[in-house]
């Protein structure tokens, strides 16, 4: 296809209006390729392939020509118009045919209306001054490093007296309002910890003092933030029934300890403490760096973005609020907004990540960062390994859901991180 004619209409600086022409010459030739193909492998009774009249093709072909000649004319001129203008679209376009359907020996014309990809010049991201922090590993690092993993390895032990603070009480309860049971307010055999405050506000206090065997009633008010509305603020009845009391016994750190930690001894157990700390600290660090490099690259580059490329960010972050709050996990004040309120409130985020990614894209462009396979095997299989799983299974499911993708960003813009943090100030 050739001399189409295309004008522009910026609607946004995202957001082109593409009126495109088609010259009569090239419609006639494609209709009459269109029908050339049906007379050279149709079958009509009385003409052998390849000889039947084309006004008996036009007579029963008619209707399937001219949307396939549609179809096909839209397609490569809209391709042709968006490498002409260079211009990427982040969505479906939206097609007008202004002039009338299409029809042979006339020229065609039609719109689209389209949101693109921002085309954003990067510059001054080598040579940047950051704040870069220490993350030097000091002895009182080490020993809360230590005593973290002393009580990670405590154990509780049943004990036969009155719950004091930090006991381990396990307990069966049920919530009652109004003397009717709440829905989803039963537990059995739930373990609290007096002064943990894992449930509710006040239900850990109410078992201070409580033996094995206790039964007892308690006054419970929902916080006013409760996930499920019809309870928040409310005062709720618990029946509550000990079931055991349970003393904390913290673990001596000693030559012992050490081995049962994995080390050779004391010395080697701190070692691996100041190790895991100073990987702890350095990763924290970078994500700070990553955070002031891509607020300062945000700042010093403005550009529009595409509603087409927020709504997609939006939801992937609403379906995690959702989950979140499916789940009870929900931040407090998410809980009792609707999807729209969710949405105004998320969109300032959607837009800034869609700016990080298209930035950190410009960039690796620029620096032609490339990211391999093997590279992508290897942080497959880190990810398998931190969750417990197969590196197999991990892959079937990245692949399955289309994620590999994602995978190869990820790195890719670790990658620039690099490039940027290496040249900065």
């Amino acid at each position: 296809m050739q001399n189409i004619k295309v004008q522009v209409e910026d609607i946004t600086p995202v957001k082109k209006k593409l009126d495109i022409s088609v010259p009569a010459e090239t419609v006639s030739r494609e209709f009459k390729a269109a029908y050339q193909n049906i007379r050279s492998t149709a079958s009509i009774a009385g003409f052998r392939k390849g000889a039947a009249p084309m006004n008996i093709l036009k007579a029963r072909f008619a209707g399937h020509v001219q949307e396939d000649v549609t179809k096909r004319i839209i397609e490569s001129s809209y391709s042709m118009a968006l490498s002409e203008k260079q211009f990427m679209p982040v969505e479906a376009p939206q097609i007008d045919l202004k002039g009338g359907e299409l029809a042979e020996d006339k020229e065609f014309t039609f719109s689209v209306t389209v949101e693109i990809q921002p085309n954003v010049a990067v510059d001054g991201y080598r040579g940047m001054e950051l704040n870069k922090e220490s993350s030097a590993v000091t002895e009182e690092d080490i020993e809360k490093g230590v005593q973290n993993l002393k009580e990670a390895a405590a154990q509780y032990k049943e004990v036969d007296r009155p719950a004091n603070e930090g006991d381990l009480v396990m307990v069966d309860f049920e919530a009652f309002m109004n003397g009717e049971p709440v829905k989803n307010g039963k537990g059995e055999g739930y373990p609290c910890v007096i002064g943990e405050k894992s449930l509710l506000p006040g239900f850990d206090e109410a078992l201070k003092g409580v033996s094995k065997g206790d039964q007892k009633e308690v006054d419970i008010t929902f916080p006013e933030n409760y996930s499920e509305a019809s309870l928040a603020g409310k005062v709720s009845q618990f029946k509550l029934n000990v079931k055991a009391v349970k003393e904390k016994g913290v673990p001596e750190v000693n030559e012992d300890f050490a081995k049962e930690m994995g080390c050779e001894n004391l010395e080697a157990l701190r070692a691996k403490v100041k190790e895991e700390i100073e990987k702890h600290k350095s990763s924290e660090a970078k994500e700070r760096l990553k955070n002031e490099i891509l607020d300062k690259l945000i700042a010093s580059h403005p550009f529009d973005v595409p509603d087409a490329l927020v709504n997609r960010y939006m939801g992937v972050i609403l379906n995690r609020v959702i989950e979140n709050m499916r789940s009870g996990m929900a931040a407090p004040e998410d809980r009792g907004l609707n999807i729209d309120q969710l949405k105004e409130k998320y969109r300032p985020a959607a837009a800034r990540s869609v700016k990080e990614d298209i930035i950190l894209d410009t960039i690796a462009a620029k620096e032609a960062v490339q990211v391999s396979l093997v590279e992508v095997e290897a942080s497959v299989r880190g990810i398998a390994a931190q969750r417990g799983v197969s590196y197999e299974s991990l892959m079937s499911r990245i692949q399955t859901e289309g994620a590999m993708e994602v995978i190869k960003d990820g790195l890719k813009h670790e990658k620039v991180f690099d490039i940027i943090i290496e040249a900065s100030k």
